[in-house]
């Protein structure tokens, strides 16, 4: 007798990196042909280049895992979850990804929705432990987010990932918003 399973449900983590660098030098402020969109509903469009998506737990990568072309598989059900940086891990400047806008395709996804978790204990280097590598790590309480929806039905949709890019302001401390971007991976559901 052959027994099926069904699949049980997974989570995808989409872990976006975005080099800023290259979008601030295109994007200058100080030239008023280039301005980027400040208002969320309107991101300013960017090409697939200098971002860098990686794409862990899908039911597999179609295309462009480590690129910003990403095109990967999923089943109804499982959860999809994308969580955006800069190269320097939004100390220095700091993206957040805020919405995802189907353009074309089938609706695959329910609504997204903005989630922080708080580990109690997450771990980070100690800067005062005795050999200054960092090790033992500390124990701290830290915030992680990640904006997530599930995959709500079969199809493939073309959808923009939206971002907004933060950049340190003069007084070094306060992250101020830059513009908001967006640009365009695919889905494809079983």
């Amino acid at each position: 007798m052959d027994v099926t399973l069904a699949a049980a449900q997974q989570k995808i983590d989409i872990l976006t990196v975005v080099d800023t660098e290259t979008v601030k030098a295109y994007w200058n402020k100080s030239s008023p042909s280039r301005t980027p969109s400040q208002d969320p509903q309107s991101p300013t469009g960017l090409d697939h280049n200098n971002k860098f998506m990686i794409c862990t737990g899908s039911r597999g990568i179609i295309s462009g895992q480590g690129t910003g072309d990403l095109s990967f598989r999923a089943n109804v059900g499982d959860t999809v979850g994308f969580v955006g940086t800069s190269a320097y891990n939004n100390e220095i400047d700091a993206v957040i990804i805020y919405k995802i806008k189907k353009f074309s395709g089938t609706d695959v996804f329910n609504q997204f929705n903005a989630n922080v978790y708080v580990r109690k204990e997450a771990v980070q280097p100690d800067p005062n432990s005795e050999t200054r590598d960092g090790l033992p790590a500390l124990h701290v309480p830290t915030n992680f987010s990640s904006f997530e929806a599930s995959v709500r039905q079969s199809g493939t949709e073309g959808f923009g990932v939206c971002f907004a890019l933060y950049t340190l302001a003069d007084n070094g401390q306060r992250q101020d918003l830059y513009g908001y971007f967006w640009w365009d991976p695919t889905i494809t559901v079983a």
